[in-house]
């Protein structure tokens, strides 16, 4: 199958070499190349930095590009790029690891990246923009919200909701029914058996606040 979509990508550090190979596995895609803040990447990235990330327009329009994919690992600026290239039309494309298993039920937005070994159950929404990366698993019925995170290894049990830009740290474990807030952050290793504020950090075994950031 000839690629119908070309996929110009928002950043090229590491977490972009991972969106690559992802976003290599389908078939349908054309990657152009890619954007970043200074124009450089990391090394062996294995596709042509071709500029700077704020010149998206003339980029796309010089490499007939219809599609994008904003590879940064940091939630904010992710959200913040994805915005500006929905604003110029383009149209976002997900990066889906052929060494994913997901349910034929799950719902994955535009612009989100799931990576080899993560799980997606039945009934799982994931939102656009948010990453779930390797190994990560998102049982049935849970939402995941835009720009989310969720990282390596972490456990998210049924029936959770993780909101909107939340981080969920490295091998961290979600119980059944539990509520991230928008902008929250687990630590790597945490045990969440309590909802979490909005903007709060909560670390530890079990987990407990530490910090309620930007007034919460």
């Amino acid at each position: 199958m000839s690629p119908e979509r070309r996929v110009l990508i928002l950043g090229a550090g590491g977490h972009a070499r991972v969106c690559l190979e992802a976003l290599a596995d389908d078939d349908t895609i054309a990657l152009v190349g890619c954007l970043s803040l200074d124009g450089s990447g990391v090394a062996a990235l294995g596709l042509a930095i071709l500029g700077l990330d704020t010149d998206v327009a003339s980029i796309a329009r010089t490499h007939a590009a219809t599609h994008y994919f904003v590879a940064i690992g940091n939630n904010a600026a992710r959200e913040r790029a994805d915005q500006r290239c929905s604003d110029l039309g383009l149209v976002p494309v997900v990066a889906m690891s052929r060494h994913a298993m997901v349910s034929r039920t799950a719902q994955v937005g535009g612009g989100a990246a799931v990576f080899a070994g993560a799980v997606l159950n039945a009934a799982a929404v994931i939102g656009k923009g948010a990453i779930i990366n390797t190994n990560a698993s998102v049982d049935h019925d849970c939402a995941v919200g835009d720009y989310a995170h969720i990282a390596p290894g972490a456990a998210i049990a049924g029936n959770v909701t993780i909101g909107r830009g939340a981080l969920i740290g490295v091998g961290a474990v979600i119980v059944p029914g539990v509520t991230i807030g928008e902008h929250a952050i687990v630590g790597a290793g945490a045990v969440v058996l309590n909802d979490v504020p909005s903007a709060a950090s909560v670390v530890g075994v079990p987990a407990a606040v530490i910090s309620r950031d930007r007034g919460q």
